[in-house]
């Protein structure tokens, strides 16, 4: 009957309010995962030991205030990403939790990474796990949008492509672009990164708009 509402306590009520409480839960769990990493990366900020004037304790603090916010800036990146493409999404199902997992168990990882003894290797190791993460998004969005068609219909195939593409090719793009730099000083790749995204991100949500813009009637 056309207007008829289904019932709370019907079969598809019940389970429509299921697949709601599962993908609430979905991105409250993530945004904690979030904000934990985030927060964590500050634990391990300690100052001189016996400093005597602000110049001495600024020395000791700065590298250390250097990776922090470079870490937070990419957690907040990964962030905004992950919070625009769950929008996007109408509903979720057992692989899309399991890859969530799996990118939030990166993320987890990023405040240790952070505090590795600088280095080469040190340098290797937190290069490969951001864009492990980006990757592991790229795949959610991938498998979301092309697989198993979790995302509204609004959403353009095209949209969904360029979306994949962004997410996968931007951070190798970022650490590439940082090290073609050459930065005399480190305390630098934080403001430059955050630069680099404030051009790139309004570019990202012009293409998305003329993407998704409908077409004109002919």
């Amino acid at each position: 009957m056309a207007g008829h509402k289904e019932s709370p306590d019907s079969e598809a009520g019940h389970a429509n309010r299921r697949d709601q409480h599962w993908f609430d839960r979905l991105i409250m769990f993530s945004d904690g995962v979030f904000a934990i990493a985030a927060t964590l990366l500050s634990l391990d900020i300690r100052g001189p030991q016996d400093w005597n004037n602000f110049s001495e304790l600024w020395s000791g603090l700065a590298p250390q205030l250097d990776t922090y916010a470079l870490s937070f800036l990419v957690i907040a990146i990964y962030w905004l990403g992950h919070r625009r493409f769950m929008a996007e999404i109408t509903k979720i199902d057992a692989p899309f939790t399991v890859l969530t997992l799996i990118m939030l168990a990166l993320v987890g990882l990023v405040p240790g990474a952070t505090h590795i003894e600088h280095g080469p290797a040190g340098m290797i190791i937190y290069a490969s796990l951001i864009i492990l993460i980006g990757l592991s998004l790229a795949t959610i969005w991938g498998y979301a949008a092309l697989v198993a068609d979790l995302v509204s219909p609004q959403v353009s195939r095209a949209s969904r492509w360029f979306q994949l593409a962004v997410m996968a090719i931007t951070p190798p793009l970022f650490l590439t672009l940082v090290n073609l730099l050459n930065l005399p000083s480190s305390a630098l790749v934080p403001p430059v990164l955050a630069g680099l995204f404030l051009i790139g991100w309004p570019m990202r949500v012009w293409i998305l708009r003329r993407l998704e813009k409908p077409p004109l009637p002919s």
